[in-house]
């Protein structure tokens, strides 16, 4: 099982070495691959590569441009608004429906555009198994408002 691993691993990073560049250089000596071997593996690219977390390799490895008290800053910020505790509740969704703005429509509006989209097809077409009833609705108001137009 260990051979195996062993072999993937060699497998794997040969193709990540052809994979850089379909100019690939075939004229490098033996001497030095096994410099750019040695490289890898003081760097810990090797390392990274060849272990469990294959993703830590792939990872952009960027350095923050914010202080620690920066940092800190926004931290006691997100605690003091609530986005913090919103962000780490059981409903994280939360967060992002009370960073909704407030509608502008009455209650009435609201049912007014309820019963036109009932009355027009419109509510049937949106709540129907049928994932392409929406878009032939669509389709029609556009081909009747075609059509008004035309007629005036």
């Amino acid at each position: 099982m260990k051979t195996l691993t062993v072999f993937a691993a060699a497998l794997l990073s040969a193709g990540v070495l052809f994979a850089d560049g379909a100019s690939a250089d075939t004229s490098k000596t033996r001497e030095q691959v096994i410099a750019e071997l040695q490289q890898a593996r003081a760097s810990g690219e090797l390392a990274a590569l060849n272990s469990e977390d294959s993703a830590n390799f792939l990872q952009n490895k960027t350095v923050s441009t914010k202080t620690r008290a920066q940092v800190l800053a926004e931290l006691q910020e997100a605690q003091k608004s609530g986005e913090l505790a919103a962000l780490n509740s059981e409903d994280s969704s939360n967060f992002l429906r009370s960073n909704q703005p407030a509608s502008t429509k009455t209650r009435a509006q609201v049912m007014a555009e309820l019963k036109q989209a009932q009355k027009s097809g419109e509510l049937a077409a949106l709540n129907s198994d049928d994932p392409t009833a929406a878009q032939r609705f669509v389709d029609s108001q556009k081909a009747g408002k075609k059509a008004e137009t035309l007629a005036e």
